[in-house]
């Protein structure tokens, strides 16, 4: 449920962030001519050797017009109103189109419609010539703003640098095509198919305009957001996968303990020796032997009961595992076989030492402070397996060694091998 939440709120946010790059980090720069930002100049051909002449006209609303008079006598007549930054060359890279709000009327020689061309002018130091505004390298776009819905957007990936200008100004490879990074002028003209007569341009509004955060750019930024996002999901979701599986091993582990532990004295049960014992043989093979089995039966028990109570019974029980236990060697194994009965089994141990040990637990039993002030004695069966096809038989030899202890009086330990 969680992750679908996360998911519904990461495409409602990738959703907000494509309309927000639209329509809400765009950046305008408005060329109004005005202020100290920007100059406005009008061009005529009048400095090429023609006779043209160009005068900018105050509109009323505040549009920018040009009143051309275009003369006969010069092979390409033109008329041009130009805006400049007056803080240096622009980086239009930033910017994606240029909007206009623009008519243009004059005679022209096919009678169609009238044109505009619209100029960037760039500049760098290594284009040839002496840097006069002949030199600056055109990307030029021309067409008829008769007929069309104002505003009219060209994109600036439309601009292509003059041919006229690149025949008269042979560039190195490295600087062919269009450049924007270093604007000095952008220009409207008057196209060319003019005939002598007034030419208006008027440029109601111009607007470039671009995005603070490229919309390419965004993009990449939201397909990586999502590939974090389902890379740190993927990394969620293996933890989660690894810390459930350790969560299961630990209850399987736990459930396994106590399958193979006896629930009142906590020491193996006979299945939970049956494993150690296999885990012993896979680890150390016939290294193990000679090994001692004990068996050990609290002489008695079942008068305690009857005279103390199970609840005491149990105490008894409860200690002599604990007791035994504490007094074996770490690699010795304790369970209880049923009832009152335990096993101790001793692995690289022969007999004689089995009994040693069973003679000082013995001891050990006769000094421990028993529940409701008992004296607790126990019976001793020892018996030695020399490799793994004699276990069992060990196991039964101890087993009648133990009750060969109890008819002979009990409270002592009594060998097979006697």
């Amino acid at each position: 449920m969680v992750l679908r939440w996360l998911l519904a709120l990461l495409v409602v946010l990738t959703l907000l962030g494509l309309l927000a790059n639209e329509r809400w980090m765009t950046r305008r720069v408005v060329l109004h001519g005005q202020g100290p930002t920007q100059r406005l100049e009008v061009v005529d051909d009048s400095g090429s050797g023609g006779a043209s002449h160009a005068a900018l006209v105050s509109a009323a609303d505040g549009a920018k017009a040009l009143r051309c008079e275009i003369k006969p006598g010069f092979d390409w007549p033109f008329c041009e109103l130009q805006f400049e930054s007056a803080r240096g060359d622009l980086d239009l890279t930033r910017f994606s189109s240029l909007r206009l709000w623009a008519s243009v009327s004059g005679p022209q020689k096919d009678g169609g419609p009238a044109q505009l061309r619209v100029f960037l002018r760039s500049f760098h130091p290594d284009y040839p010539g002496k840097g006069g505004g002949e030199d600056l390298k055109p990307h030029e776009v021309i067409f008829a703003p008769a007929g069309l819905a104002m505003p009219v957007e060209l994109r600036l990936s439309q601009f292509m640098v003059s041919s006229w200008w690149a025949q008269t100004h042979p560039l190195p490879v490295h600087l062919m095509g269009p450049q924007l990074d270093r604007v000095r002028a952008i220009s409207f003209s008057t196209g060319g198919q003019v005939l002598p007569g007034e030419h208006v341009i008027r440029i109601e509004r111009a607007e470039l305009i671009g995005h603070w955060v490229p919309p390419e750019t965004f993009r990449l930024g939201l397909v990586g957001l999502w590939m974090f996002s389902l890379l740190g999901y993927l990394v969620w979701e293996s933890w989660l996968v690894r810390a459930r599986l350790r969560r299961s091993v630990k209850r399987s582990q736990a459930l396994e303990k106590l399958a193979l532990r006896d629930p009142l004295t906590q020491v193996a049960n006979r299945e939970g020796l049956n494993r150690a014992l296999e885990l012993l043989m896979r680890a150390q093979g016939e290294l193990i032997f000679p090994m001692s089995v004990v068996f050990v039966d609290a002489d008695y028990f079942k008068r305690i009961n009857d005279e103390h109570g199970h609840e005491v019974g149990d105490q008894v029980l409860t200690l002599l595992a604990q007791t035994l236990r504490a007094n074996l060697p770490r690699d010795d194994l304790v369970a209880r076989w049923g009832g009152e009965e335990f096993v101790l089994v001793m692995p690289q141990t022969p007999a004689d030492e089995a009994v040693a040990v069973a003679e000082r637990l013995r001891a050990v039993l006769a000094r421990t402070h028993w529940p409701a002030g008992l004296a607790v004695t126990a019976s001793w069966g020892v018996a030695e397996a020399c490799n793994e096809a004699g276990l069992e038989a060990a196991m039964r030899e101890a087993d009648q060694a133990m009750y060969r202890a109890k008819h002979a009086g009990r409270d002592r330990v009594i060998s097979a091998s006697a």
